[in-house]
């Protein structure tokens, strides 16, 4: 029995140093990955490229969304003040007696008494529509 264990022995030290010997490089593909991480680099590579591009886009959108809302500050700036200058004119125009109103607007037209007046509630004979 003890024979039996010896030559059992010998046979499995046999065969795991045949395993060792026979298998002792490793079986991959080395290029094939080489040639996989070169196409994901270039891929990569132009993936950067696109983003530097959009990056140049986005900033002169950005400045040219900077420049409108400048724009449009100005603008509502303008159009709040316009509106403070009427409301004032038009509060000055309820202060105005008959009288003063009478005399604002004979002095304004008094000027161009000796010019041709408009008017246009007047039609003209040469004319085929009407003002």
């Amino acid at each position: 029995m003890n024979i039996l264990k010896n030559i059992i022995l010998v046979i499995l030290i046999i065969l795991v140093g045949y395993n060792i010997f026979t298998n002792n490089s490793i079986r991959t593909d080395v290029e094939a990955y080489n040639r996989k991480i070169d196409s994901l680099q270039n891929e990569i590579d132009s993936v950067e490229t696109a983003n530097k591009v959009l990056d140049t886009h986005i900033a002169k959108v950005d400045d040219e969304i900077n420049v409108v809302e400048t724009r449009v500050t100005t603008i509502n700036k303008n159009i709040n003040l316009i509106k403070t200058q009427t409301n004032e004119k038009v509060n000055a125009v309820s202060d105005y007696t008959i009288h003063d109103l009478l005399k604002f607007f004979s002095d304004r037209y008094e000027s161009n008494a000796g010019e041709a007046r408009l008017d246009s509630t007047l039609k003209s004979s040469d004319s085929t529509s009407s003002h």
